[in-house]
């Protein structure tokens, strides 16, 4: 069966669920498929079945049946971050972009959101209120996706996972149940285990619940990003592990080597131009962070510089990512130590890379309550705690097919200079496509993450982007 070739009694099934559901339901000889089903790293090509939009959680109640009629799997993009990897043939595509709701209750510090939005409209909904939310570091990243991830923030020093902020899940099972997750007394305490951080195993979820965090007492955040010529990333990187190893829990650091496209929205002088930035947030005040940044700054000459005090609406700005969907080939690890050689291995890595069309290459300096056990009642669930000094991504974008194999060699120079420091285990929002949780969990964890799988979802309908490895 594919996205083409449906059976006819299963074709007619589908069509019966687009006239029975409030939302939308495409086939792929409909108008908008080809938007509808892409996802947002355009290097994967996805072919299902079928893309629903559900309207609320009766529509999903309704495919639900549809997909027990059909056969086919249920999987879930919201906004089309961490693709499967698979053409999706025998599946439908769920997208949430109609659950929109959106709650900040500032009295209980908690934040309700449901599964269609995004990061960007969080943080723009929490300035001036005085907290904080462990949001990812791009505007279009899907809150629920990101934190049933694990979900690495620039705050999760200070206060760990995304994961870890969890406290209930609103979600419609398998079997059409709509079932929430989270309230305590009586609770599925191994289901919600499971939510935090396994990703999308066990239902199509609706809405989710998590904890804020207070902001500063002036509301305000200082950081920023600090652009230096590639030919200093040796000794700026150098700088940044130094700082980062000694810096208090509120300031956070990250670096990346990057090749600047030649691109009108990139500034004229560094169109094209390689380059070594480092992006700060940082909770203290301004005196105290240039105080520690002081050694980054002076590891070389500074051609960009936009640190300054900022609104917790105006995160994301600081790391400038691409909102638009690019193609892109990616590797991530975790690296148990870091030491100046590591850097230095890793920075000459990159310039070989480079050459083959390799984009990037970041280092998140983790510690702090990212590695630290979560006091109860809390629940750190299946995402844990990460017990290792970075977290390390390499990235190509591919411009043109042609360019595959050598990106292709370029990450393995990368994941070879890093070898001799990874750990095994990755934050699930970092793995590539194709990747399954047997590269973020070691067996005990995939062991109780598939008894929790086998129970609410025994016939496999469910098909997560992260799937579990296979027995």
């Amino acid at each position: 069966m594919s996205g083409s070739t449906l059976s006819p009694s299963s074709r007619a099934r589908l069509e019966t669920l687009a006239g029975a559901m409030q939302g939308e339901l495409l086939l792929p000889d409909h108008a908008g498929w080809g938007e509808a089903s892409a996802p947002w790293n355009l290097a994967v090509v996805q072919r299902p079945a079928a893309v629903a939009l559900p309207a609320d959680v009766a529509d999903v109640q309704l495919l639900m049946a549809a997909a027990r009629d059909t056969g086919l799997g249920v999987t879930v993009q919201p906004g089309g971050h961490g693709p499967h990897g698979g053409d999706l043939h025998d599946c439908i595509l769920v997208r949430t972009a109609a659950f929109d709701e959106l709650t900040i209750d500032i009295p209980t510090r908690t934040a309700r959101v449901g599964a269609g939005v995004r990061w960007g409209r969080v943080l723009q909904a929490l300035e001036g209120t005085g907290l904080l939310a462990l949001a990812g570091s791009n505007p279009t990243i899907n809150v629920a996706a990101f934190t049933l991830g694990g979900g690495h923030s620039s705050f999760g020093r200070s206060f760990g996972l995304a994961a870890h902020s969890l406290l209930a899940v609103e979600m419609v099972t398998a079997d059409g149940r709509a079932i929430r997750v989270g309230d305590g007394v009586g609770d599925d305490d191994e289901l919600l285990w499971a939510l935090k951080g396994g990703g999308g195993q066990f239902g199509v979820v609706t809405a989710l619940e998590f904890r804020l965090h207070p902001a500063p007492a002036t509301g305000r955040l200082y950081g920023g990003k600090l652009t230096f010529p590639a030919a200093a990333a040796g000794p700026v990187l150098r700088a940044v592990l130094d700082v980062a190893a000694s810096a208090p829990e509120p300031l956070s650091i990250s670096a990346v080597l990057m090749v600047l496209p030649d691109l009108p929205f990139v500034p004229e002088p560094l169109r094209g131009q390689s380059v070594v930035t480092v992006d700060i947030v940082s909770q203290l005040d301004r005196e105290a962070t240039e105080s520690m940044l002081e050694p980054i700054r002076s590891a070389g000459a500074v051609v960009a510089d936009t640190v300054a005090a900022f609104g917790i609406g105006a995160l994301t700005d600081v790391f400038a990512e691409p909102v638009d969907p690019v193609p892109a080939l990616e590797w991530s690890a975790l690296l148990g130590s870091l030491t100046h050689p590591a850097v230095d291995a890793l920075v000459a890595a990159f310039a070989e890379g480079a050459a083959l069309g390799l984009s990037l290459l970041q280092i998140r300096p983790l510690g702090g309550a990212i590695g630290r056990a979560v006091t109860p009642p809390a629940v750190a669930g299946v995402a844990g705690v990460l017990a290792a000094h970075a977290l390390l991504g390499a990235t190509g974008l591919v411009f043109d097919p042609a360019m595959v194999p050598g990106i292709g060699l370029a990450l393995g120079k990368v994941r070879d200079a890093a070898a001799p420091h990874t750990v095994h285990g990755r934050v699930v929002t970092f793995l590539a496509p194709g990747e399954d949780l047997g590269a973020a969990y070691g067996a005990p964890e995939i062991a109780r993450l598939r008894a929790v799988k086998a129970r609410v979802d025994p016939g496999g309908t469910i098909r997560s982007n992260r799937p579990l490895p296979l027995a």
